[in-house]
């Protein structure tokens, strides 16, 4: 008995040192691509915004198809063509709106066939868009022209005005923002080094969070597999900062400065609070391509649920 005790106890022990080591042992996530690689990546996502009044809940939608051709591959890095082969959503349950969204829906479908000549360094990292002025300005025209269509005062029962639409299709053009529809988090991981067990600061539209990650590679696997926690850590600080920044791209000047008083006093009384936490999967072939992502996160801000699902998938590479 004394002896079996021993075995079990030594075994424990080496677990824990297998753990512990597992824990510590930092591992960098590169791209080791060749000129004339290619994938092909296809993009699904889901918003459901539930009401504490108990009405239904507003979903949202999005899918998108893009292609990816390495075109370059440099001493510092690579340049990786985007090509936007197709792109689609809608946004259900949102009376009122039906004319205001379906213009976002179809500014979202004139980036069909619109490339992006991604810059990217040694490890994969994306920096920036080689050819960003000639698309945005392209993408803008497109934008121009469909608010066009929107009464300058916003069809009626609407809260959306042409110059809040104009924000909102804006927006989209920053170069992080059209990076990010071009890419969604197939090259996140590259250029960084995690282990298991390390924890990170990130930002969620706007929310600051801390992700905590969990590495899975086994030697005689051809995937490696990173799992993912998230959880909102904000201060009121913090807080403050997303809702100021948020009205103020939605609201005249002089009136994100009148809510301030009401902002401060509602966030130091409790009455503003914002939880949520998610998790996510990915799913990457050893030296090459993502192969999938799948996520889903939770919101609660004030009682309100918002769930959040996203899945990227590999269709096909070489």
């Amino acid at each position: 008995m004394i002896f079996e005790m021993r075995r079990i106890v030594f075994s424990l022990a080496c677990l824990l040192i297998g753990i512990n080591a597992m824990a510590q042992l930092p591992m960098k996530i590169t791209a080791k691509f060749a000129k004339g690689n290619q994938a092909t990546y296809l993009f699904d996502s889901e918003t459901n915004i539930g009401s504490p009044m108990g009405d239904s809940p507003i979903k949202s939608t999005s899918s998108s198809e893009v292609k990816f051709s390495v075109t370059e591959v440099r001493p510092d890095g690579y340049t990786i063509e985007a090509t936007m082969l197709n792109a689609d959503g809608n946004n259900l349950n949102l009376p009122g709106e039906e004319a205001a969204t379906k213009l976002v829906v179809d500014f979202l479908k004139q980036w069909v066939g619109k490339k992006a000549l991604l810059q990217a360094d040694k490890d994969g990292k994306i920096l920036s868009i080689k050819n960003y002025e000639a698309l945005k300005a392209e993408l803008s025209k497109v934008a121009e022209d469909l608010i066009k269509t929107v009464p300058a005062e916003g069809a009626e029962g609407s809260a959306l005005t042409s110059e809040l639409l104009q924000k909102t299709l804006v927006k989209q053009l920053d170069e992080d923002k059209m990076i990010s529809t071009f890419t969604g988090k197939v090259f996140d991981f590259y250029g960084k080094t995690i282990s298991t067990g390390m924890m990170e600061d990130i930002e969620v539209e706007g929310m600051k969070a801390k992700d905590t990650y969990v590495i899975s590679a086994p030697k005689n696997s051809s995937v490696y597999t990173i799992n993912s926690t998230t959880v909102v850590a904000m201060s009121n600080d913090d807080l403050k900062a997303m809702l100021l920044k948020q009205l103020a791209d939605n609201m005249p000047e002089d009136q994100v400065e009148a809510l301030k008083p009401q902002i401060d006093q509602m966030i130091n009384g409790g009455m503003i609070k914002i939880d949520g936490k998610g998790t996510a999967t990915y799913v990457f072939k050893k030296n090459s391509w993502m192969q999938s992502m799948d996520s889903s996160m939770t919101l609660d801000v004030m009682g309100n649920k918002t769930e959040i699902t996203s899945k990227a998938t590999l269709k096909e590479s070489k």
